[in-house]
């Protein structure tokens, strides 16, 4: 694990001379999950927002949505393309 460990704390440096405010979340094999971030109010939001963004995405995921694609707009007119005068 201190490959883990130091693997970890190699992120934390990038990250820290780059942004500001992060947070790191990662989860083992064993499926614990261990989360570290420089600024506990910032890291809640970063978190919260993560979970919002995964709501979203799994709301559209389950919705049914029914596109109904127009094919029969197949005409050749309507995209002349129109001659420059000199």
């Amino acid at each position: 694990m201190a490959s883990e460990d130091d693997a970890l704390e190699q992120a934390q440096g990038i990250l820290g001379e780059h942004f500001q405010h992060y947070a790191i979340v990662v989860q083992y094999d064993d499926g614990s999950v261990w989360h570290v971030g420089n600024n506990e109010l910032v890291t809640k939001a970063l978190y919260e927002e993560a979970l919002n963004m995964i709501r979203e995405e799994r709301e559209w995921a389950d919705s049914e949505v029914d596109i109904d694609w127009d094919d029969d707009d197949d005409d050749d007119d309507d995209w002349k393309v129109a001659e420059m005068e000199d």
